[in-house]
């Protein structure tokens, strides 16, 4: 049985009112920092936390090369226990998990960014949509794009921004803290991200801008700064915003053509 965050079964952390947040993140070793828990370093520190990181899995993703080998439950669950003695937790990212071992070896997510799979396409967990929203519970946020959001609610595709709308409203109404669908992969001029919070949707609309062919991780980062935020006690909406301005300034300055990649 999992219990919401500092009940029983999860490692305790606490919510801070100001100074510097440390955030705990859980995921996948991608060499390049283009995505995964180098990514997710970038964003924590870019926004003043202190990252803390647990690898789940080590992946080898290029252009022509792709693989990723699983850490053991055991020694996931040893790095959180050994981070956890150097210090309290103020907010956790859960990125890429395997496989259930790992989940329950984990058992402490606050921000769960639901990776399936790859920019590319490729697989890169072997959980079921139950097992994610198994996690739903009192302080637990979920961060999907829109091609994750329909996985999650067994549909083939969310087509318009109402119906990432919508498909916030009923994740959230399964038993989460808050949701944010991220508009990228929704087709249309401009890109809306939807925060369904306390019964209630709010909107975030940007013109849609060019993206480079090969940027990806922008879900990573913008996760791992949602974190940060909420681990400083900054409120949800002021949260997610400050993590899009983040994630589009990051992407913007590694795009040697001037681009900018929209949140996926």
């Amino acid at each position: 049985m999992r219990a919401t965050p500092g009940g029983e079964g999860r490692a305790p952390f606490r919510r801070r009112s100001a100074g510097v947040p440390r955030v705990l993140l859980i995921g996948g070793l991608e060499a390049s920092g283009r995505a995964g828990l180098l990514a997710d370093v970038e964003a924590v520190r870019a926004r003043g936390g202190v990252p803390l990181a647990v690898a789940t899995a080590v992946t080898a993703q290029g252009r022509r090369t792709f693989g990723w080998s699983p850490v053991a439950p055991a020694m996931v669950a040893a790095q959180i226990r050994a981070l956890r003695e150097l210090g309290p937790i103020d907010a956790v990212k859960l990125g890429m998990v395997p496989g259930p071992g790992q989940l329950e070896a984990v058992r402490v997510p606050w921000v769960v960014d639901p990776v399936v799979q790859a920019s590319s396409g490729e697989r890169l967990s072997g959980l079921g949509r139950r097992d994610y929203l198994a996690l739903a519970g009192p302080g637990i946020w979920l961060t999907p794009n829109a091609d994750e959001a329909a996985w999650l609610l067994g549909m083939k595709s969310l087509g318009t921004t109402r119906e990432a709308g919508r498909a916030a409203e009923v994740l959230e109404a399964l038993g989460f803290e808050g949701v944010v669908v991220k508009g990228g992969h929704v087709p249309g001029p401009s890109v809306t991200d939807v925060l369904a919070w306390k019964g209630r949707p709010r909107s975030f609309r940007l013109p849609r801008l060019r993206r480079g062919p090969e940027h990806r991780g922008s879900g990573c980062r913008f996760a791992s700064a949602v974190a940060t935020e909420l681990g400083r006690g900054t409120s949800a909406e002021r949260a997610v915003g400050a993590a899009r301005v983040l994630v589009r300034r990051l992407i913007g300055a590694r795009n040697t053509r001037g681009t900018v990649e929209e949140l996926p």
